[in-house]
């Protein structure tokens, strides 16, 4: 056999030089992580915060619109007979508020009654842009879709039913306003417009844009955005997307209470991440000299934990016991006695550890489900107690199990009770206790568990049950289950696992395949 060409002392400073660079590599990588995991959390969080506050805004200024409409429709109710009265109201709808740009009356059929608009020479189009604009409105509608007007720009409608004092339907007053143009809405949407690669869009019921700041987007569909989709039912939050034009995106989104609108704040990831290279630089600059000292540090220490060991190879493999004894007691024994000695210990004592821990795992696991088995359970209620911790028992008992051994033999039973633990253990938390108690009885202890809770975790294992398939030929199996809680059903533990007991035995009288709460 070839002698090796390497030496400890070499293994030993390779080693360390190898691990302070990989711990260098490790944390500039764990830098970098940490600060993209915060830049995107932050933009996701500042952007979700920024469309519920944009949401907000925009919902006052609708809502103060749909108001007055509202006002005006209760007032037009009494003038349906007074062609001039109702025209001033409705000149006053169309000047009340910025941002308006017309207002008309319609009676049922859709004519107009009444119209008034800011925009020269609207009056003469009175006949086709005032039925057009508003007379698609349902009665019960409050925001129409974007439309064209004749202008070409992007207009809504909102409309108010006019109803009398006996609750008839008697047309309805509406008000357009422009969805760009310099309007209240525009200036509320524009005023935000992020520097930094950030904006904003408004989205209908039906997931139709309302408002991009570019106006081409202004009316096209975008229901297949996962944002959109997620507005559309209502939701608010914030989450990474691509876009239609294929950039990745972190949008925040919230939706509105007036017509079912939507506003979405989102920013490229790029530009989010944009400061992130420049920062990981200046960490690498500052880093390099701290990197540098480190590994001399290590290389230093490496060789002063090595050469010890290396003298003492050289004076065993001397041959010549005057040269090795100088050798050996020129190595600092202390040092080296110390620290083998603690290994040994270290060693001898995990290894215990190990044992011990793999002793009180057999005595307390129940061999065939790896659940826990009676004196499991007791050491689990020992601790409970100890801690006056309130918790839930769960009972459980497959029904009719003795026709499942009779029928497809033990060693079907046996995978059935697998089975169960597998559910069991999927359908409760890391810090509940499942046991298997009898041959087919099973306990769930569920610490701070209310017994609600507890119920609805019964139920959830009981319907997890009947829709497995157990293995073999043995198909579907149901399930018993009682609920118990301490101390709500009973001073002492083993009290409660009676009352557990009872309930299961309720839930088995009145027809199996149950989950029945003890005193319910």
């Amino acid at each position: 056999m070839p002698k090796p060409r390497i030496t400890l002392l070499q293994l030993i400073v390779g080693l360390s030089v190898f691990s302070a660079a990989v711990a260098f590599g490790n944390a500039l990588y764990a830098a970098y992580t940490v600060q993209k995991e915060q830049l995107v959390a932050t933009t996701l969080e500042g952007n979700r915060a920024y469309a519920v506050k944009l949401a907000e805004v925009v919902d006052l200024y609708i809502g103060a619109i749909q108001r007055q409409l509202t006002v005006g429709a209760r007032r037009i109710a009494t003038m349906m007979d007074a062609p001039a009265a109702m025209q001033d109201e409705v000149l006053r709808l169309a000047q009340q508020s910025d941002g308006i740009i017309s207002a008309a009356v319609l009676d049922p059929t859709g004519e107009v009654m009444a119209f008034a608009s800011l925009l020269p020479g609207a009056e003469s189009r009175v006949g086709t842009q005032a039925r057009i604009d508003l007379g698609s409105a349902a009665q019960e509608r409050n925001v129409t879709p974007p439309y064209l007007s004749d202008q070409g720009l992007w207009t809504v409608a909102l409309t108010e039913p006019i109803r009398s004092a006996q609750g008839t339907y008697l047309g309805l007053v509406g008000a357009a306003i422009y969805l760009r143009q310099d309007t209240e809405l525009d200036k509320l949407l524009q005023e935000h417009f992020y520097r930094d690669g950030s904006y904003v869009y408004v989205v209908g019921a039906d997931g139709t844009i309302l408002y991009h700041y570019d106006p081409k987007r202004i009316g096209t569909p975008e229901r297949e955005n996962r944002v959109v989709q997620a507005l559309m039912r209502g939701e608010s939050g914030a989450m990474p997307v691509t876009n239609t034009m294929g950039v990745d995106m972190l949008a925040g989104y919230a939706p509105m209470s007036q017509g079912g609108w939507g506003v979405v704040v989102q920013r490229p990831v790029s530009d989010t991440l944009a400061p992130l290279s420049g920062l990981m630089d200046r960490i690498f600059q500052y880093s390099i000299p701290a990197a540098l000292v480190m590994l001399l540090m290590v290389t230093a220490m490496g060789y002063w934990i090595a050469r010890p060991l290396a003298t003492l190879a050289r004076a065993m493999t001397s041959g010549d016991s005057g040269k090795a004894r100088p050798l050996i007691q020129s190595v600092p024994a202390n040092y080296f006695e110390a620290q083998q000695l603690r290994t040994a210990v270290d060693v001898t004592l995990a290894q215990h550890e190990r044992q011990i821990g793999t002793l009180n795992a057999k005595t307390m696991t129940d061999p065939m489900t790896g659940l826990l088995n009676r004196r499991g359970v007791d050491d689990a209620l020992s601790r409970l107690q100890a801690t006056r911790q309130p918790f839930s028992a769960l009972a459980l008992d497959l029904d009719r199990f003795k026709q499942v051994n009779d029928t497809f033999g033990h060693a079907a039973g046996d995978q059935v009770l697998m089975a169960l633990a597998d559910i069991m253990r999927a359908g409760v938390r890391d810090v509940d206790a499942c046991c298997r108690v009898g041959g087919e009885e099973f306990l769930v202890l569920m610490p701070g568990a209310t017994p609600d809770a507890a119920l609805r975790v019964a139920e959830r294992i009981r319907y997890a049950t009947e829709r497995h398939r157990m293995p073999g030929q043995v198909g579907h199996v149901t399930v018993s289950i009682g609920v118990a809680r301490w101390p709500d059903h009973g001073e002492e533990t083993g009290q409660v696992l009676e009352r557990a007991d009872q309930a299961l035995y309720q839930a088995k009288t009145s027809g199996r395949n149950k989950a029945v709460l003890w005193g319910a």
